[in-house]
C-alpha cells in the first residue's frame, strides 16, 4: 500500500468519525508517519549494520537509517561489550584500560542562522556554530529559501550533513549537499538548526586495520511522497492507520471511539509479534549490559568472542 491510499482510509474514517477539526494531508502525514516509523520499530526489527575502519576511539553514523537500537558490536569478528557512559573517566591512557568496550551518544547543540546561499552546495551563516566536518544538523524555521514552483523548503525538517573545510569563513559558515542554485526563492530571515550526531564511542583506540562492524535494529523507508510505498508488513499497516485515526477521535473529543481504534492498534501489532516472530531471539528488550551476555553462544559473560568455548 502507498502512503495515497493510507491516507484516503484515514480521511473517510475520519468524516465517518465526525471529527469536526480540519485534518490537512501535512498534520495526516505526521502522525501516520510517525505510527509507521513506531510500529516498525516495535514490531518489524529491520536489520541493518555499518562497518568502519579502525581509526581513534569516536565513530559518526552516517546511515540514514540509523535508529539507535545497536544489537552487537564486532571488532576484528571480536564481540566489545557495552559499557555505561558514566562509568568512563576522560583522560585515562590506553595502558590502563583492561578491555575494550563500546558507549553511544547523540551530540546535540543548536545555533540560529542570519543567511543561506542560493548555490551548490547550500552555504549557511551561522556564527560561531562550533559544528565539525560531517556532523549532522536538522533544521527549521527558516522563512523563504525554499524551492518556487512547489514552495518546499530546501533545508526544513531536514537531516543534513554539514561541510566546513574549504569554506572562507569555517567559524561562521557551513555547507549542505543542497543544490539551491536555481528556481529557488531568496532567504529572508529567521531559521535555527540542532546538532543531531550520532557517534559510538570506544573506551580505548582499537588497533590500526582492524574493521569495527556495528548492527543495529534499522528505521523503515522514510516517505519520499504520498505514492512511495509504506514500509511495513500488510498486516501492520492497518494498525498504523488505526493507530492515527484514534489520534484525530481524540483530538475531536470523541475519547471512547479513539481509544477504540488505539486499542485495536495495539491488538493487531501484538497479533503480528505472535505469529512472525515468536521464537526470534529479541536481546533489545533487556538493558543493554545484558545484551552482551545473552547474544554471545553459551551465556558466558566471560565469553565475548561469540565463540563455543
Amino acid at each position: 500500500m502507498r502512503y495515497q491510499e493510507a491516507y484516503e482510509l484515514i480521511d473517510t474514517g475520519v468524516i465517518a468519525g465526525g471529527v469536526e477539526i480540519p485534518v490537512s494531508h501535512n498534520l495526516m502525514g505526521i502522525y501516520f508517519d510517525q505510527a509507521v516509523n513506531d510500529i516498525a520499530m516495535r514490531s518489524v526489527q529491520k536489520r541493518d549494520f555499518q562497518s568502519f575502519s579502525s581509526s581513534g576511539k569516536e565513530y559518526v553514523f552516517t546511515k540514514s537509517n540509523y535508529s539507535g537500537q545497536i544489537y552487537k558490536v564486532e571488532l576484528d569478528q571480536t564481540d566489545v561489550p557495552f559499557v555505561d557512559e558514566s562509568s568512563i573517566i576522560s583522560n585515562v591512557s590506553d595502558d590502563d584500560v583492561s578491555k575494550i568496550g563500546y558507549y553511544i551518544k547523540t551530540d546535540t547543540s543548536t545555533g540560529s542562522i542570519t543567511g543561506i546561499t542560493g548555490a551548490s552546495p547550500s552555504i549557511v551563516t551561522s556564527a560561531s556554530h562550533g559544528l565539525d566536518d560531517g556532523d549532522y544538523v536538522v533544521f527549521s524555521e527558516i522563512e523563504g529559501h525554499y524551492i518556487t514552483a512547489t514552495k518546499v523548503s530546501h533545508l526544513n525538517s531536514k537531516r543534513l550533513a554539514v561541510t566546513t573545510d574549504g569554506l572562507v569563513s569555517p567559524t561562521n559558515s557551513f555547507s549542505v549537499a543542497v543544490d539551491s542554485s536555481s528556481g529557488t526563492t531568496a532567504y529572508s530571515s529567521g531559521g535555527f538548526w540542532q546538532e543531531d550526531t550520532h557517534k559510538l564511542y570506544l573506551t580505548k583506540n582499537p588497533d590500526s586495520g582492524d574493521t569495527l562492524k556495528v548492527y543495529y535494529y534499522a528505521k523503515p523507508e522514510p516517505k519520499a511522497s504520498i505514492a512511495s510505498r509504506v514500509d511495513l508488513p500488510a498486516q501492520l499497516i492497518p494498525a498504523a492507520i488505526h493507530n492515527t485515526l484514534g489520534h484525530f477521535l481524540n483530538l475531536g473529543g470523541n475519547l471512547q471511539v479513539g481509544s477504540g481504534h488505539m486499542g485495536l492498534a495495539r491488538k493487531l501489532e501484538q497479533e503480528y509479534i505472535d505469529t512472525s516472530r515468536a521464537k526470534e531471539p529479541m536481546p533489545h528488550m533487556v538493558p543493554n549490559p545484558m545484551q552482551s551476555f545473552v547474544t554471545t553462544r553459551n551465556g558466558s559473560i566471560g565469553n565475548l568472542t561469540g565463540a563455543d568455548d
